[in-house]
């Protein structure tokens, strides 16, 4: 066994982990073990990172979708992503958004991620530095998961998420 493990996700190269986790969609273990610690440094650090909770769950999610996950899984990741970059959504509004369309919709699209879902991942907002470092990191690294998904893919959920959600919900 090698001291390195490849995410199918994301494709961060991680040292492989005894964490007891199994692989979940396509993220191994050992990513699975970076995105709780990253959970962990943003709760030490909620007063400034807190207001990106859902950003950092949704740009996870929709880098490591699985063909055989629920469909609802990548259309809510991208629709967060969405409403935050486009919307200029927080977390709560997010939350409501998902709440709604869970409790109005159940047709969820089929979406295809595509081949390399941006290039930084959670380890690199995990190492990036202090909290102003990780901040920024975290941000980049979202915003490159949503431009990373094809345009198609990306109008699909603003469709969805205008046709279903109420314009109190963006702020702009």
């Amino acid at each position: 066994m090698g001291k390195e493990s490849a995410c199918p996700g994301c494709g961060a190269v991680l040292p492989r982990s005894d964490w007891p986790g199994e692989a979940k969609n396509t993220a191994s273990p050992e990513c699975l073990e970076v995105a709780g610690e990253l959970l962990g440094y943003e709760l030490e650090h909620a007063a400034r990172l807190g207001y990106l909770h859902q950003l950092r769950i949704d740009a996870y999610g929709a880098q490591h979708v699985s063909p055989d996950a629920p469909r609802i899984g990548p259309v809510f990741a991208l629709n967060g992503l969405y409403m935050y970059f486009e919307r200029g959504s927080g977390t709560i509004d997010v939350r409501t958004a998902h709440g709604i369309m869970a409790n109005s919709y159940d047709d969820w699209p089929a979406l295809t991620p595509p081949a390399t879902v941006g290039r930084l991942t959670a380890y690199d907002v995990l190492t990036a530095g202090d909290v102003g470092d990780v901040e920024a990191a975290l941000i980049t690294w979202a915003r490159e998961v949503w431009e990373a998904w094809p345009a198609e893919e990306q109008d699909v959920i603003r469709k969805l998420t205008t046709d279903l959600v109420p314009p109190r919900y963006f702020r702009r």
